[in-house]
């Protein structure tokens, strides 16, 4: 693949992505099919309200959406081992009445619990996703595909979860259908998730051979940024990048490495199967929808 042609790739890829996060598109613009699945989903592309207020984080959106007050309640119940706190009085306060009723919600209380050590007492009300899934103790495939739906369920996150996003939209890329001629083209290319070991940034990065092989040569990688919804052609320059960061480039995670377009396996099973493989179809059609356009941006040319 030309390198106008993998920069145009990578450009449809972050633009499929940023779209889809920022809630500028919605489902209304896709068929039938990938409407039904979003709404299988509980995808909520329409309400900016809610957009606005959700976090990458899990616990981050329980405080945004309940208020610390609700939240500190729920990790009183659980710190005095479930049980109301004698503390609490006869007459209970909105807060605590709320915990009460979360409570009754197994599987929300027992996620609260999950995230009880990075909850210190309040101090710590909007953690990052890395620091969930630190809290997890796993770093394996399925945690991260969860974490891509999480993503695109509450239609929200930083450079972590959208380089993600684009890096599982492109590693699982459709091999038949109208894909087809696009995935002939792209399929010998390399997808890789990536960030910078010298500043907070992560992004994903295309090439012919891995980027370890192909740094040294500008035409034989590109990176695609779905956090700023674009690609640049190298890592040399642009916003987050200058020229010492060309070496300053980490894999983000052991468990979701470089891979060839459409070869990635998935690790989740049965529902969150479905989920993950519902997300991916959602972002190929955009995928399909961007690239598109840049055709035709190419012709008007």
């Amino acid at each position: 693949m030309t390198k106008t042609d993998m920069t145009n790739y990578c450009t449809a890829a972050a633009l499929a992505v940023r779209t889809f996060i920022t809630g500028s598109s919605n489902l209304n613009s896709y068929g039938a099919g990938i409407r039904q699945i979003g709404t299988d989903l509980g995808l909520r592309l329409d309400d900016l309200d809610n957009l606005k207020k959700t976090r990458g984080s899990w616990l981050g959106t329980m405080v945004d959406f309940l208020g610390a007050a609700r939240v500190g309640a729920v990790y009183q119940l659980i710190a005095n081992g479930d049980k109301k706190p004698t503390n609490w009085g006869s007459v209970l306060t909105p807060p605590q009445q709320s915990a009460l009723n979360i409570q009754k919600q197994t599987a929300v209380y027992n996620t609260f619990k999950i995230y009880a050590p990075l909850w210190n007492d309040g101090k710590n009300q909007h953690p990052s996703w890395q620091q969930e899934a630190g809290v997890l103790e796993t770093s394996s495939k399925q945690t991260y595909e969860t974490l891509a739906v999480r993503a695109a369920s509450n239609a929200t996150g930083n450079c972590g979860e959208t380089s993600l996003l684009a890096y599982l939209l492109l590693a699982t890329f459709p091999k038949d259908g109208k894909f087809q001629d696009l995935y002939t083209a792209a399929s010998g290319l390399t997808v890789g998730w990536y960030h910078g070991t010298n500043f907070d940034h992560a992004y994903v990065i295309v090439s012919n051979n891995g980027y370890k092989n192909d740094k040294g040569t500008v035409a034989s990688y590109c990176v695609c940024d779905p956090w700023l919804g674009c690609s640049f052609p190298d890592l040399r320059g642009n916003l987050h990048y200058d020229g010492t960061n060309v070496n300053n480039v980490g894999q983000t995670s052991a468990s979701m490495p470089e891979v060839k377009v459409g070869s990635y396996t998935y690790a989740s099973t049965q529902d969150n199967l479905a989920k993950i493989t519902g997300v991916m179809q959602i972002l190929h059609s955009a995928f399909f929808a961007e690239w598109a356009k840049i055709l035709e941006e190419k012709k008007a040319a």
